[in-house]
């Protein structure tokens, strides 16, 4: 049977992986759903010809596009 022993793998310092804050985590989620959501509701209305409520979900689908590239943005911005 083996024993667990402790190597020395586990002293080596891991390099630091800087944590994202919750602001960034909710605002990409939010985002990506509702991108999804309005571009899944414009596919929807364009099966059904319904052009005025597609043309608005596609609005609405690449509002969130810039959203996304805007917080993405930010994102990589140092925190001081």
């Amino acid at each position: 049977m083996q024993e667990d022993s402790t190597s020395d793998d586990e002293s080596v310092a891991s390099p630091s992986v800087p944590q994202m804050p919750l602001g960034i985590v909710i605002a990409r989620i939010t985002v990506v759903s509702g991108m999804s959501f309005a571009a899944a509701l414009a596919l929807f209305f364009l099966v059904g010809a319904l052009w005025v409520p597609a043309i608005a979900s596609v609005g609405a689908t690449v509002v969130f596009l810039a959203l996304m590239f805007a917080i993405e943005k930010g994102a990589e911005k140092p925190q001081l």
